[in-house]
């Protein structure tokens, strides 16, 4: 890809605020060159990875009480899937809208239409759950997740495509001038590769490449843990994003594979500013000499330093599950460490 910012910063999408007119502003202030829209999984079950993007899927039903989500095969079913169908073939993605019930954060980009500040804005970002995560979370009600199943997982696959369309046509409509990253966060695939798990590469591949092609603009991948980094590298991403500061040692054991992806143009986000406890016991200087020996390392496997040189910088991971005076210490930390490396 493309990309003139190098240490542009944007974050992951959660924040564990409940009232977003707070969250706001920490984002204009702190990811000013790709803001994005926030995700509230604290204000409402209605905000969790799956229900947040579920609607249009069919026959999908939720216990709020209980906490559960599941996809209903039973009575209905069929009807429910030619209608799904349906709205595919007369390309409606009126159905598959993401609502301000189902993800608050939303309205931000009209407030960031309606400012002054849009007039400028190169790049805009959103987030979706991916699918093996998707497909992982939900299950049928047998308790068989619904990515084993294919024809489960075809209808999953094209309904975050229709998810991602929907979301980027909002971007072009309020936000013109800015292009657009649509981000699947794939937390699911840090099991891929152990006993535990029966992903299969080709699947995960597959499956994550149509969710790509539904997008026009730059498409990402976020996974805050280990995982078999070849896999990814091996999809049509443009922007792979991972925690750096708990598993940079783990994505140099694939440079051949990172510099493919380097070479055809993919971009590194960097998750230097840890989303845990650690945040504590770092300051931005620190994180840039972490940053700078993650570098090192690379280039010391044989990874071209030129290819590097255009990065962007992101916490580890959202930011839902801290407090909120560090969540915001994170956004602060984040601009700090953008800064120093831009020498500003």
């Amino acid at each position: 890809m493309l990309f003139d910012l190098p240490f542009a910063t944007t974050g992951i999408g959660s924040f564990p605020h409940k009232n977003e007119e707070k969250v706001y502003p920490l984002i204009l202030q702190n990811f000013p060159e790709i803001p994005f829209w926030p995700q509230f999984p604290k204000r409402s079950f209605l905000e969790g990875m799956v229900l947040q993007f579920s609607e249009g899927f069919p026959n999908l039903k939720w216990d709020e009480r209980r906490q559960t989500v599941w996809v209903d095969t039973g009575r209905g079913f069929d009807q429910e899937v030619d209608r799904f169908y349906g709205w595919l073939g007369e390309g409606n993605l009126e159905p598959f809208k993401i609502k301000e019930d189902f993800a608050k954060g939303i309205g931000f980009l009209e407030l960031l239409a309606s400012t002054d500040y849009s007039k400028n804005l190169r790049y805009i970002k959103g987030q979706i759950t991916g699918p093996v995560t998707f497909g992982l979370a939900l299950a049928d009600a047998e308790q068989r997740p619904i990515f084993y199943e294919p024809t489960l997982r075809e209808i999953l696959i094209k309904h975050l495509s229709s998810k991602a369309r929907w979301m980027e046509e909002r971007f072009h409509q309020l936000l013109p001038g800015a292009k657009t990253i649509v981000s699947f966060d794939e937390p699911s695939l840090s099991s891929f590769g152990s006993a535990f798990s029966g992903l299969n590469r080709e699947e995960v591949i597959a499956s994550l490449n149509e969710c790509f092609d539904a997008v026009n603009g730059f498409t990402a991948v976020h996974c805050c843990g280990n995982t078999d980094w070849s896999v990814l590298l091996s999809t049509d991403l443009d922007i792979l994003s991972f925690d750096a500061y708990g598993y940079m040692e783990t994505l140099a054991l694939y440079p051949k594979e990172l510099g493919k992806f380097l070479e055809r143009g993919g971009l590194l986000a960097w998750g230097i500013v840890p989303t845990s406890e650690e945040i504590e016991k770092v300051d931005s200087g620190s994180l840039v000499e972490r940053f700078k020996a993650g570098i090192h390392d690379l280039c010391q496997k044989g990874v071209d330093p030129t290819l590097l040189q255009d990065v962007i910088i992101t916490p580890s991971c959202g930011t839902a599950s801290l407090p909120i005076p560090l969540a915001e210490k994170v956004c602060r930390i984040t601009a700090e460490v953008s800064r120093r490396l831009r020498g500003v």
